[in-house]
């Protein structure tokens, strides 16, 4: 029997710290050929990993140790996690509505919500798809001590993801002690910090309850984000992806930029995760992305 080879094409930057692609179940696990992930990613920038959905198996990776051992904040690409512990605890009623101010202060520090000046209340999914950091910091002040980062590592972030071999760093989920500190951790701030591993993982988890009862908010602010919102340039014809950017700052000042998806959004089969430094989210890390999946959608992946 003739085994099939499997190969991803797309323009990647110099400035890569990693780029995650779980391959669901509509691709024959296998061996990856070395020589065609060195093709894919400069040997002393970037990585690439691919993992079996279903199986969870590593199918192939390249510059392994900083997808397991490099730790960083997420920024927004944690607010998915964030609703769905939110519905699922019934601590917000997916019609809920809230008016955006456009800013807001936590503790000492301000946000400023990105998207433009919204006329009236939105409810979850449209906050979501622009990322609205008052709409998230808002409703998760209704977390009690401990609930979100339970949520989280339910997800599987904050665990030895055991996909490559390379020495792993487990993320920091800490337990925030009041309602200040669940905001923060709800819009992916330090001292919440994960590796690109996990963030994999943790989005392989979403797509795997994409179907569910309760998570139609989730992934309707997902898929809005690609076609409206911060994630507009992951989107690929043909192709109905759900997606969320993140840009944020670590404790040092640097600047981290991701992006985590899957597509197809209703019956997820590939998952994406890219990592940047010093780049933006949707400017940056969804591009990539979006050139992955349409990489993967036009068969040039086998």
């Amino acid at each position: 029997m003739s085994q099939s080879v499997w190969y991803i094409y797309f323009v990647t930057r110099r400035e890569i710290i990693a780029v995650l692609v779980a391959i669901g179940n509509s691709t024959k696990a296998g061996a990856w050929p070395r020589a065609s992930l060195d093709r894919l990613v400069e040997p002393a920038q970037g990585i690439a990993l691919l993992v079996d959905v279903r199986t969870r198996k590593s199918i192939g990776v390249h510059g392994a140790a900083a997808a397991a051992g490099q730790l960083a904040p997420p920024g927004s690409t944690i607010k998915p996690f964030v609703l769905a512990a939110l519905l699922r605890a019934g601590k917000i009623n997916p019609e809920e509505s809230f008016p955006c101010p456009g800013k807001l202060r936590i503790g000492g520090r301000s946000f400023d919500c990105s998207h433009p000046r919204l006329a009236a209340p939105i409810q979850a999914p449209t906050a979501l798809a622009y990322s609205c950091n008052c709409f998230v910091a808002h409703f998760a002040e209704r977390f009690e001590r401990g609930e979100l980062a339970a949520a989280l590592e339910r997800a599987g972030l904050g665990s030895l993801t055991r996909l490559v071999d390379a020495a792993e760093v487990p993320g920091r989920i800490p337990v925030a002690a009041g309602p200040e500190a669940n905001q923060m951790e709800a819009l992916g701030e330090e001292p919440l910090l994960i590796t690109a591993a996990e963030m994999a993982m943790g989005y392989r988890t979403l797509a795997l309850s994409a179907g569910r009862p309760g998570m139609g908010p989730v992934v309707e602010g997902l898929e809005g984000a690609v076609e409206y919102g911060t994630a507009q340039l992951a989107h690929v014809n043909g192709l109905k992806v759900a997606g969320k950017t993140g840009s944020v700052r670590t404790g040092s000042g640097a600047r981290m930029a991701w992006f985590a998806g899957f597509a197809p959004s209703r019956a997820p089969e590939v998952v994406v995760t890219v990592m940047l430094q010093g780049r933006s989210g949707g400017a940056d890390a969804a591009p990539i992305a979006g050139r992955i999946l349409e990489a993967w959608r036009a068969g040039r992946i086998g």
